[in-house]
C-alpha cells in the first residue's frame, strides 16, 4: 500500500521512482485502521443519542411495563413501581428483581428503607419514604435484613396525577437511582385494565 501511494505521488510530480509506471486511475487511499474497542460512532454521537431517547426498552432490551408496573433500571436491578389506591390511603409499592427479562426473580437488597421524590407536572415535589412490605407480602426465602418489596405512604397522590418518581438507595457503598416518568397511578395499579 505504501509503495502504491508513493508511486502515485511520483507520477503526479512527473518523475518515476522505483521504476513504477504511471497509471491514469487514482489509487484507493488506505482505510484508517480502527483502534481496539473503537466503534463507528463518536462519543458526541453517542451522547446525543442518549439524550434524545428516554430510558426505555430500546435502550435496555425490556418492555418498560409488566403486570401494570412501570420498570426502571438501577445498577444490577430492575425496579418496578405500582400504585395502591384505597380509601384508607394511597401508597406506592416498589419491587426489586433480577434483570432477567424471561424469568425475573425477586432480588432482595440489604436496605431497611430509602427515600424518593415524586413530582406531578410542574407541582411541588413530595418526599416519600419506602419501608419494607409486611413479611407475609414478601418471598419467604429472603435473608434477614434484606428486602425485595417496599411501600411508601402517598396520601397526596391522585389517581390521574402524571408523576416523575426518583428513588435513591445505596447498596454495597454505591448510590443507585431508579427513575420512573409518566407514572399515572390509575394506570399502574393492581386493578388497572
Amino acid at each position: 500500500m505504501f509503495f502504491r501511494s508513493l508511486a502515485y505521488v511520483a507520477c503526479l510530480s512527473g518523475s518515476l521512482l522505483f521504476g513504477v509506471g504511471c497509471d491514469s486511475s487514482k489509487p484507493t487511499p488506505p482505510s484508517p485502521t480502527p483502534k481496539p474497542g473503537a466503534t463507528d460512532h463518536s462519543k458526541a454521537d453517542h451522547e446525543a443519542h442518549e439524550g434524545a431517547h428516554s430510558h426505555d426498552e430500546s435502550d435496555h432490551g425490556h418492555d418498560p411495563v409488566r403486570d401494570n408496573m412501570l420498570i426502571a433500571d438501577a445498577g444490577p436491578y430492575h425496579v418496578l413501581l405500582r400504585a395502591h389506591l384505597a380509601a384508607e390511603g394511597n401508597e406506592l409499592h416498589v419491587l426489586f428483581e433480577t434483570p432477567d427479562v424471561k424469568n425475573p426473580k425477586p432480588m432482595p437488597i440489604p436496605v431497611a428503607s430509602f427515600g424518593a421524590e415524586a413530582t406531578a407536572g410542574e407541582g411541588e415535589s413530595q418526599t416519600l419514604k419506602f419501608e419494607p412490605a409486611p413479611a407475609e407480602d414478601r418471598p419467604k426465602d429472603e435473608k434477614a435484613g434484606t428486602f425485595s418489596q417496599f411501600i411508601a405512604k402517598a396520601p397526596w397522590m391522585k389517581p390521574d396525577d402524571n408523576l416523575l418518581v426518583v428513588a435513591t438507595f445505596t447498596v454495597d457503598g454505591k448510590e443507585l437511582k431508579a427513575r420512573w416518568k409518566e407514572f399515572v397511578p390509575r394506570k399502574y395499579t393492581h386493578d388497572a385494565k
